[in-house]
């Protein structure tokens, strides 16, 4: 993953106040007062919670409940609530095995119930961190997330960081967590890349 200090470049004024009018971010506050507002995860919160973040995406949701363990997810995203911010790989691999088989979705999951520790991913994400195609195998592979987390992670403690985090809420008109502030950067200039790599 290369550097991503490129993050803190503050040209995507536009991007934002263009957005402000897309379902992404205008559905995505109503998506993270829902999950705020639930303590104790049960099975129908797992159901209707990965029916809620594929509402994003242009893939409908299936739930793997044959050949993954509910349970298992289950307890994991509660853990996770409960303040463990400690995900594994293997516990990364149980709730990707549940939801469509996605990091992807997984990771979107992970961020409405955590966002202060988990940024959503997608493959608009990867183009930007990796500064090429997307490519599916790497994009749906559980190190791969675990390592941006990590990257997204070290990010907050730059010295840009703060800035950027203040001009994000002030464009949005509401507090996002560090996480979201990185990652919707990212995503509304996963194209800069390209041009980048041609001049």
């Amino acid at each position: 993953m290369e550097s991503l200090e490129r993050v803190f470049d503050l040209s995507f004024e536009h991007e934002i106040d263009e957005g402000k009018q897309d379902s992404y971010l205008l559905s995505y506050r109503d998506l993270l007062e829902h999950f705020e507002g639930i303590n104790h995860l049960t099975s129908k919160d797992l159901v209707v919670g990965a029916h809620m973040v594929y509402g994003w995406m242009p893939t409908i949701v299936h739930l793997n409940k044959k050949d993954s363990d509910p349970d298992e997810t289950l307890h994991i995203l509660q853990s996770i609530k409960n303040g463990n911010t400690d995900l594994s790989e293997d516990h990364l691999i149980t709730i990707k095995h549940y939801i469509n088989n996605s990091v992807v979705g997984a990771s979107k999951l992970l961020h409405f119930i955590r966002p202060d520790q988990y940024p959503i991913w997608d493959s608009k994400i990867f183009e930007f961190t990796h500064r090429r195609e997307r490519q599916q195998y790497l994009v749906n592979n559980p190190a791969t997330y675990l390592q941006y987390r990590a990257k997204m992670l070290e990010l907050e403690q730059q010295p840009g960081f703060p800035r950027l985090h203040a001009f994000v809420n002030s464009k949005l008109g509401y507090e996002v967590s560090g996480l979201r502030a990185l990652e919707l950067v990212m995503f509304l200039k996963h194209d800069d890349w390209k041009t980048s790599t041609s001049t």
